[in-house]
């Protein structure tokens, strides 16, 4: 906190209070000052009280209610012998309790008890237990210091933006934290957290294993929803937490031929419930804000700590649902790094000041530039003009987007038209030529499965990031080198990356045009539809447009390497996998890989084995696009489109390889006989291991009969396996089983 005494000193000095919110200084003040009482203390024997489905039993000890924050007692600790039990409600949350501590339900004991509420915590204790003066516990400061850490996010150098938001508007709504731990483990707490506010409202959390002794970042295990809301039978694929809706920005920013940055923003949204003054929104830790303005001319309380990525604003009046307010935020600092020709933009996200959601908004940008850089944003840019050595360019979006980024820099620039594609505005140093067929190509192709792409003009950068792709709303960024086309590279980490791996990064980030871009996610849970058909789709354009089908699969092969070698680890550590569901909370090949390998399964899974037609898969895709298309949509949405087109119910699909983690493995073999009628018999025995016993797979097996004759057809495999028998109509040259590697598998 040495930044906040400068910065209160500063202020004094100057005279300029308005310009920092003083509720945001004190509550920053209490909370670093959290102290024991000794006039709040208390014997405490055989209390019991619940959070939720969180069963607290303070046996015997001593509690302390300690220092006030913002006026009110919302912290307490207990030293004494107490026990805690967790019973996560869902199996995805209990497969993950499983996974850290090996058993399903969390039952343990503590010494050590450190609570952070608004609820009626404070209200409850102090009627069911006598508070008195009494002597302090020697170290019991030592220990409230060590659990305060843990309130700070080191990462956003703000204290949790949920607990804060609620002290600063003078909330009680249900907040309760919890810190346990025992005094052999006292450097490995457990972490309890209600948060009404959140879209799970419990998360259930251990200290993370990359903390150093300085550092002390928490590692979830689960977040799931409160008990009331599983039992009201309500579809909580989607729960809607935000307090506003930013309908438009408006940012007019200007850079200078040092690169020194500075922007207007306007900010247009709508309440969507009642709450109170102060909100907070997400800007890059580097910017400064200068000033904050209502739609009235009211200068606005603001607080931004020093290195923060957190903004707090006290709005003129409480916000009411369904209002709509306006706002002016001045801002500057240091955004971009220029070395050379070489631009660099540090924040493509968070350059200027967001309600952080996967909402989408209407953006209408205004960039001051020197005239002898290009620069590109989000949308079109509808005006553009010169005035001596500065250039003057307007950015506007015609559907809402989730980002609006932009890039800048010296490039070789080129526009390419062709009535079938989005015009391409190419902004690149090397290789513009290989960049443009590349782009141009996947963009053909994807059209041509998904739909026509939403954006008029395609946009095209190189970043000056190592082996690096990002895709905006109209505007892809590549490294410069993806572009070169040499056989084989050697980079770091002996990783080989030759020409066709370049070939498959650009068309991943084509493909967010329609995934990410075109159609959006809801939430974290949903990134598999994001990453995981990017990266489906990329392959899929390698294997029908580059008619590399050997490249095909050879992906496939590395990442179904990837997963089945952490599900043999996990299994070796006795550990479970994280569900794709998990999105992400699970490492990022699970909805990278094995998101694709969904999308692989789906394509066999839909064919036509007798043609390989795949117009089922085709129309199934393009109605999930045309349906949700300058939306957002969810995993249970993408269900609902598929189950229309496949006519059936797969909820047994999403059981096992959205929400599950199990991998089958196949032994299969087989027997030709020829049987006293004449005619040939196959035999077929196929065992599926490893899964439980309701694991369904359908398996495509290829008969080759010799002379260009063969035949295909799926069997259903159901728990531990089948033996069944099938005639032919001559003998076989050989069987193939789960051909074109239909089904994700150990070998």
């Amino acid at each position: 906190m040495r930044y906040l005494y400068l910065v209160l000193t500063v202020l004094l000095i100057l005279g300029i209070s308005n310009l920092f919110a003083n509720d945001v200084q004190n509550v920053y003040l209490d909370l670093e000052n959290l102290s024991d009482l000794s006039e709040k203390v208390a014997e405490v024997n055989d209390f019991s009280f619940s959070r939720d489905i969180a069963n607290f039993h303070l046996q015997n000890g001593k509690m302390y209610f300690l220092s006030q924050v913002n006026d009110k007692s919302i912290a307490a600790v207990f030293k004494g012998d107490g026990t805690i039990n967790i019973t996560p409600p869902t199996k995805i949350s209990r497969e993950r309790l499983y996974s850290e501590f090996q058993v399903n339900s969390y039952d343990s004991s503590f010494d050590f008890l450190f609570m952070v509420f608004t609820d009626s915590t404070f209200d409850e204790f102090s009627k069911k237990i006598e508070f008195n003066n009494d002597t302090l516990y020697p170290t019991i400061q030592k220990d409230i210091d060590y659990c305060k850490r843990y309130l700070f996010d080191h990462k956003d150098k703000d204290y949790n933006p949920y607990l804060l938001q609620t002290l600063l508007n003078d909330e009680q709504n249900g907040y309760f934290y919890a810190h346990l731990s025992t005094a052999k483990k006292r450097d490995k707490p457990f972490f309890f957290e209600f948060n009404p506010n959140a879209t799970e409202e419990i998360s259930l959390a251990v200290r993370s294993e990359r903390e150093t002794m300085f550092d002390h970042y928490y590692k979830r295990i689960c977040m799931f929803h409160r008990q009331e809301d599983y039992l009201s039978g309500e579809d909580l694929s989607y729960e809607n937490k935000d307090e506003i809706y930013v309908d438009k920005y408006i940012i007019d920013a200007t850079i200078t031929k040092r690169m020194e940055f500075s922007a207007n923003c306007f900010l247009k949204f709508h309440g969507l419930k009642n709450s109170g003054k102060w909100i907070g929104l997400m800007l890059f830790k580097k910017l400064r804000i200068n000033s904050i303005i209502s739609e009235n001319g009211d200068s606005l309380n603001f607080f931004k700590e020093d290195e923060s990525s957190i903004l707090w604003i006290e709005l003129s009046e409480k916000l009411i649902k369904d209002e709509s307010y306006k706002i002016s935020i001045n801002y500057d600092g240091d955004l971009i790094y220029q070395g050379g020709n070489v631009v660099k933009i540090r924040s493509f996200d968070f350059w200027y000041p967001q309600y952080l959601t996967y909402g989408l908004k209407h953006f209408d940008i205004t960039f001051h530039y020197p005239s002898s850089y290009d620069l590109i944003s989000v949308g079109k840019n509808v005006s553009e003009k010169k005035l001596k050595k500065v250039k003057t360019a307007r950015w506007v979006t015609k559907y809402p987007v989730n980002f609006a980024p932009f890039n800048m820099g010296k490039f070789k620039n080129e526009e390419f038209s062709n009535a079938s594609i989005p015009t391409l505005s190419l902004h690149l140093d090397k290789n513009l030529k290989k960049a443009k067929a590349d782009v141009a190509n996947s963009i053909a192709f994807y059209q041509t499965v998904y739909g026509k792409c939403n954006f008029d003009t395609l946009t095209v950068a190189e970043i000056p990031r190592f082996l690096s792709g990002e895709a905006y709303p109209g505007l892809i960024n590549f490294y410069s080198d993806d572009f070169i086309t040499n056989a084989v590279y050697k980079v770091y980490l002996d990783i080989n990356i030759n020409k066709t791996d370049f070939v498959q990064l650009r068309a991943h980030e084509v493909a967010h045009q329609w995934w990410g871009c075109g159609v959006g996610i809801r939430t974290y849970h949903d990134m598999w539809l994001f990453e995981g058909l990017a990266e489906f789709s990329s392959i899929w354009f390698i294997q029908t447009s580059l008619k590399d089908t050997p490249k095909y699969f050879e992906f496939l092969s590395k990442w179904r390497t990837k997963i089945i070698d952490e599900h043999h680890l996990n299994r070796n550590k006795k550990n479970t996998d994280c569900p794709l569901w998990l999105g992400t909370r699970a490492p990022f090949h699970i909805y990278y890989s094995k998101g694709a390998w969904i999308f692989h399964m789906l394509r066999n899974l839909m064919m036509d084995l007798k043609t390989y037609d795949e117009s089922s898969f085709k129309a199934m895709m393009q109605d999930f696009y045309k349906t949700y298309k300058n939306s957002t949509a969810t995993t249970e949405d993408f269900k609902k489109i598929l189950e229309k087109h496949m006519k059936t119910d797969m909820t047994w699909f999403f059981d096992q390889w959205i929400y599950g983690n199990e991998i089958p493995k196949f032994e299969f073999d087989y027997d030709v006989v020829k049987k006293d009628d004449g005619k040939y018999y196959a035999k077929f025995n196929i065992v599926q291991k490893n899964v439980s016993e309701n694991f369904k797979s359908y398996i495509p097996i290829e008969i080759d009969l010799g002379n260009n004759q063969k035949a295909r057809f799926r069997t259903l495999i159901e728990g531990s396996g089948k033996v069944f028998e099938i005639p032919l109509p001559q003998k076989p040259k050989k069987i193939h089983f789960n051909i074109l590697n239909s089904v994700l598998c150990e070998d």
